[in-house]
């Protein structure tokens, strides 16, 4: 026994040197960050389609003694009357076709090409973005809810996509800087929408021209990523032998067959307290996020009474934080998992509790400051602290299976979708006057407690380790009880 043990150290370390001499010929910079940089640029555009509407929707619905924009701007530019919960429910159908896509479209992307259908969700939500404000100004509010609800059905396919990706491109001691780059385009992208949107809505141009330049911008994505992304090393026309040598190396023990949906281990993924507990983190982490997202704009218009120029550049300010801070947090958590400081278990929970129960405080004090510079100050913190979960349950997905990463991805994803659904359906429900602190302060507490429980399940039931069904191959009916999950040292 002792002498099986110390051949397979000898074999691992072994295996170790390999990869590193295989590391040390493969590009610094090479084609797997040209793929990371592209689809960074797709969530980029994907939340500039999904998030237009949290600024947007105040530019179209002023408050009548906001004199600038309203005696400025609203003579020529078309406004509605909305009620709060008509702007609950419109916040919220994005989510609605979003939740009921995102399982169908991990699944397709199981069966066909990834990159083409990245290519067509983001293809499709530019094109109803552009057509978006003739449609609200020809058939009202139910044609734009129709709209946002497609809107999602089509934005499903992102993650799932990004993630079966990013599964086939990334080296484990790479991922969290590589896919954390990638889900900072959440950031990124929200910081833009909300800043721009703010400007362009209070500008002669009007609230329409916020949805012409994002559906511009997805558009001319989706051309970038056609001329030069690839689902995987053997799609790439341009990727070397030595870079693709090392990926192969570094994935060798994870990544492996053609996924065929008739032998997908759906039991065993489904009855798997590591998925849940995924499951359950991105669900609590989602109704925070987006909480934030869709209503502090219409807070700080309505109770610190920022017009809607102020309110978006300063709605944006956390997302810039949370992008900015991205970056070493993720080079961070690599650096202690490659030196074995902690366990990749005990490094996806601390930064996942870091984003979450800093969230679940920043929520709580949200509620009960006076002072608008404080309220600004503990908003900033809040947002940006939820980066830490790009190092936690977000990545998870690749942790428990590269196989399934991007049908992991479906399935939390479309469970999580709910957080953008309730948080603002939830928020209209509680909020009979949106000038009233008291109100606004049941909102924030509430999502506090969801993010608190939420991630207490992540402690108690989440992990890092490779779980057996990942190499399942076609042909496979059950797990070797006897096999190990194995947690890849990055």
């Amino acid at each position: 026994m002792e002498l099986a043990e110390k051949r397979t150290e000898q074999q691992a370390r072994d295996s170790e040197k390999d990869l590193d001499a295989l590391q040390k010929l493969a590009p610094v910079i090479g084609f797997r960050h040209l793929q990371s940089l592209l689809l960074f640029l797709c969530v980029v555009c994907g939340f500039l389609l999904r998030v237009n509407l949290s600024v947007t929707i105040v530019a179209m619905n002023p408050v009548m003694n906001s004199t600038d924009y309203y005696k400025e701007i609203s003579q020529h530019i078309p406004i509605f009357g909305w009620p709060t919960k008509m702007r609950s429910v419109l916040l919220s159908s994005f989510f609605v076709g979003y939740m009921l896509s995102n399982f169908p479209a991990s699944v397709l992307g199981c069966r066909f090409d990834k990159k083409i259908l990245l290519v067509y969700s983001i293809s499709v939500s530019s094109l109803l973005a552009i057509a978006s404000p003739l449609a609200v100004l020809t058939f009202g509010a139910p044609v734009l809810i129709g709209i946002r609800f497609a809107q999602g059905l089509s934005s499903a396919f992102m993650f799932p996509m990004i993630h079966g990706i990013m599964a086939k491109w990334t080296p484990p001691h790479e991922r969290s800087r590589l896919v954390g780059f990638v889900v900072s385009g959440i950031q990124l992208g929200t910081m833009i929408a909300l800043a721009i949107s703010g400007i362009l809505s209070s500008s002669s141009m009007g609230w329409p021209i916020v949805y012409y330049m994002s559906g511009a911008a997805g558009l001319t994505w989706a051309v970038l990523w056609l001329l030069l992304g690839a689902e995987s090393l053997s799609k790439h026309r341009f990727v070397g032998q030595a870079e693709a040598d090392y990926i192969r190396a570094s994935l060798s023990n994870t990544v492996g067959h053609k996924i065929e949906l008739s032998t997908t281990p759906w039991k065993f993924i489904f009855t798997s307290m590591p998925v849940w507990a995924t499951t359950v983190a991105h669900i609590g982490h989602n109704w925070g996020f987006w909480l934030l997202l869709t209503e502090m704009p219409t807070f700080m218009n309505t109770v610190l009474k920022f017009d809607i120029k102020e309110d978006g550049l300063l709605s944006s300010l956390p997302y810039l934080a949370m992008f900015v801070l991205q970056l070493p947090v993720s080079y961070t958590a690599d650096l202690l998992n490659k030196r074995k400081i902690t366990s990749m278990t005990v490094s996806r929970k601390l930064w996942n509790t870091i984003a979450m129960w800093g969230g679940t405080v920043g929520l709580i004090t949200l509620g009960y400051l006076e002072n608008t510079t404080m309220v600004l100050t503990v908003y900033v913190f809040t947002v940006a602290i939820g980066c830490a979960s790009n190092a936690g349950f977000n990545i998870n997905h690749l942790d428990l299976s590269p196989n399934y990463a991007g049908l992991l991805m479906g399935i939390t994803n479309t469970a999580a979708a709910c957080g953008g659904i309730f948080a603002p359906l939830f928020a209209g429900l509680l909020i009979k006057d949106q000038t009233s602190v008291a109100e606004w302060q049941k909102v924030f507490i509430s999502g506090a407690v969801v993010m608190f429980l939420s991630n207490l399940f992540f402690i108690i039931f989440g992990s890092a380790k490779t779980q057996p069904w990942n190499s399942l191959s076609s042909g496979t009916s059950k797990i070797d009880n006897n096999k190990q999950e194995t947690e890849v040292v990055e």
